[in-house]
């Protein structure tokens, strides 16, 4: 009689640990596909927010800066002009570090995608630490939300720097293609 009665409660202690086990295991594959959700949603946002020729932008650029460097000659100073050369100037300071925040917002989304899977895998199959498995789960959230503030970092500063290029870049263009055309004819005079 006692032997059929420790065979019993060993196992109901048995199916009690393989439940709670289940139990956490529902929950911790919850939380990863919330994060591969909001993963695509990253991943989304960031490539409708791509700088489609972050090159260009940065040539263009620096191609009216050189040409406003080496053919203004002025006697006074152009307040207003030293304003927007100096907006301008910062502006294309922050395209090369745009460029790589998109890079590494998109890489790191690809990273953390295929570190979700695995993870899910491993708590799907039951391989690995189990105990360790809501520690990762952790970990990878604050990845998640390291990629989310990276992310509304680069859409803030990507809409402040277009902003600036749209406002000014035409006009700036325009007077430094002027300035190259005034140099060309003091030229002919001299010669």
């Amino acid at each position: 009689m006692l032997k059929p009665m420790k065979y019993l409660i060993l196992s109901l202690l048995a199916f009690s640990l393989f439940s709670c086990a289940d139990l956490n295991k529902g929950k911790q594959l919850k939380a990863i596909v919330a994060m591969q959700k909001s993963l695509d949603s990253i991943q989304s946002v960031v490539l409708k927010n791509e700088i489609d020729t972050i090159a260009a932008f940065g040539v263009a650029t620096n191609t009216v800066e050189l040409r406003i460097k080496n053919h203004y000659y002025a006697d006074t100073i152009d307040m207003a002009l030293g304003k927007k050369m100096d907006a301008y100037k910062k502006m294309r300071r922050t395209i090369g570090p745009l460029g790589r925040s998109f890079n590494t917002i998109k890489t790191g989304v690809i990273a953390e995608k295929e570190t979700l899977k695995k993870l899910q895998s491993d708590i799907e199959n039951g391989y690995g630490e189990r105990q360790k498995f809501p520690e990762y789960i952790e970990f990878e959230k604050a990845k998640v939300e390291q990629l989310r503030i990276l992310l509304k970092e680069y859409v803030d500063q990507k809409i402040k720097t277009m902003a600036v290029f749209h406002e000014l870049h035409d006009e700036l263009d325009a007077f430094s293609r002027s300035l190259v055309e005034k140099d060309k004819i003091k030229r002919k005079r001299r010669s």
